[in-house]
């Protein structure tokens, strides 16, 4: 589902507003859900006014915050310019409305941004940070590979807010640093908008794929997640970001790497079996592992080791004992 927009155009006469309308509608439909609004909504983002109303006290006051002003004045000499924060009409080419539209929404985007994670900020100091249930994360990549299958760019949301975009075709993924905070509410995967991709490839660094679902997954997952009873292997090694726990994490890998079960790891090195369910769990969603049969495991060969050096044992004493008569 595309992202709204909220635009309302003011003090022109009607022709002239339906005019505008259809120039917006006919080149932006296919990135938003255009919602055509009046002056005094509190959800508006985009004004197209009338120049000669532009000095309303209300106008005034919303000029101070977050909503793009673009003044509207009829000069045919000066028809389609755009001068000082206002166009001239009438439109001939629509090109400059275009232009001012997109970077105007630019400008609302990473304020919104800028205002979200300042205000993260603020709440990470007064509140514990709120993880995702296991289901509701294996529920919502599931969706990405089952309901929207064909679709390339999707968008991770947390009440509506967008925390991060990936790109499925190209394997990227972007996420905003200041905004890794989950808030009480609603978590959910859906498709993205044109523009929110160009926006997050342009300010956010580039990850690549099942690295950086991998990282939010262990972010965000609980603390007790499915248990993995198998054998896996790795596929491809995780890169964790933090310092925090990262020599246990590359012990992890380094023993799944060549495939073994969770208690041999445990066994081997002590890392607590809930850190490894933890790190498996993010592996099967950024599918950077697999099962494998526990006989092609390290599991087997430290058995069949084992039985060996038994083995070895059980013919030296048996030897040993022939050479004595006994």
């Amino acid at each position: 589902m595309n992202k709204s927009i909220y635009i309302s155009i003011f003090g022109l006469s009607l022709s002239t507003i339906n005019d505008l309308k259809n120039i917006i509608y006919s080149h932006f439909f296919n990135q938003y859900q255009i919602q055509w609004t009046h002056i005094t909504d509190t959800r508006l983002q985009l004004l197209l006014i009338n120049d000669d109303f532009a000095d309303i006290d209300h106008v005034e006051k919303i000029s101070k915050s977050n909503i793009q002003i673009l003044k509207l004045k009829k000069n045919h000499d000066c028809s389609g310019e755009l001068i000082d924060e206002t166009l001239y009409l009438p439109v001939k080419s629509p090109e400059t409305l275009y232009d001012w539209i997109e970077q105007a929404l630019d400008k609302v985007n990473m304020a919104v941004i800028a205002q979200t994670a300042s205000t993260l900020g603020f709440e990470n100091e007064h509140r514990v940070p709120k993880k995702i249930s296991h289901q509701a994360l294996a529920n919502a990549f599931h969706k990405v590979h089952e309901e929207y299958a064909g679709i390339r760019h999707f968008v991770l949301e947390n009440n509506q807010n967008i925390m991060a975009c990936f790109d499925l075709k190209n394997k990227e993924f972007y996420q905003n640093p200041e905004f890794n905070f989950i808030a009480e509410g609603h978590f959910d995967i859906v498709p993205a908008n044109l523009n929110t991709v160009v926006q997050f490839k342009k300010y956010f660094q580039r990850k690549e794929l099942s690295h950086g679902i991998w990282q939010f997954i262990w972010d965000h997952a609980p603390d007790h997640v499915p248990n993995y009873g198998n054998a896996y292997k790795l596929q491809h090694w995780p890169q964790p970001s933090l310092l925090k726990q990262r020599t246990e994490l590359l012990k992890i890998s380094a023993y799944l790497s060549k495939g073994c079960t969770v208690a041999y790891i445990h066994e081997k090195t002590n890392i607590s079996v809930h850190t490894i369910h933890r790190y498996l769990y993010a592996c099967d969603i950024a599918q950077m592992m697999e099962e494998i049969s526990v006989t092609e495991s390290l599991d087997a060969v430290a058995v069949s080791v084992e039985i060996q050096e038994v083995s070895k044992v059980r013919s030296f004493f048996s030897s040993l004992r022939a050479k004595l008569g006994l």
